[in-house]
């Protein structure tokens, strides 16, 4: 039976946001172990991550996807653009935009950094069964939905307009 908003103690989503934030941080720490590349940021290589989840794509759509403003999403794609990792192609349908396409190199680098990060968590959880961790997985996964569906409807309640829901937005959006 789900719980009415206010019936959560304010302890319970104390705690909760408490361990976000520190999960937040572990992630990072972890996140820069892995920066193996000095050109590309860890954020770059999230953006790149999510274009090939997502390509073809147009750079307003990722960074609307994504959560961030079309500032820094210009300078995350210059950064992946001149390490050679993305390709801009002028859009059969509107030539006033561009189409982003992850290069093969592109492709190489983010299947590098999957395994050495797989590789990592196997190192970190040995003691942690399948079950386990496709639970917390699952639990994650339902949280972030929530969460963002929430940030979506506030935001279009903010503004009196409708969020786009392009794709599947709850499965695919980090607004982390």
């Amino acid at each position: 039976m789900d719980k009415s908003p206010d019936s959560h103690s304010d302890s319970e989503l104390k705690s909760l946001l408490d361990e976000l934030a520190r999960s937040s941080r572990i992630l990072r720490v972890f996140s820069h172990m892995d920066q193996t590349d000095p050109e590309v940021s860890n954020a770059s290589h999230h953006v790149l991550k999510t274009l090939k989840s997502r390509e073809p794509t147009h750079a307003a759509d990722l960074a609307q996807v994504l959560g961030i403003g079309t500032a820094a999403m210009s300078r995350h794609l210059a950064e992946l653009e001149q390490s050679g990792l993305v390709d801009r192609r002028p859009s059969q349908i509107d030539a006033r935009r561009h189409v982003l396409w992850v290069t093969e190199a592109g492709c190489e680098r983010l299947e590098f950094r999957d395994r050495l990060r797989l590789e990592r968590m196997r190192q970190v959880l040995p003691d942690w069964d399948s079950s386990r961790m496709a639970s917390v997985a699952h639990a994650l996964g339902e949280l972030n939905d929530t969460m963002i569906r929430g940030i979506q409807s506030q935001r279009a309640d903010q503004f009196g307009t409708e969020q786009s829901t392009t794709g599947n937005n709850a499965e695919n959006t980090d607004l982390g």
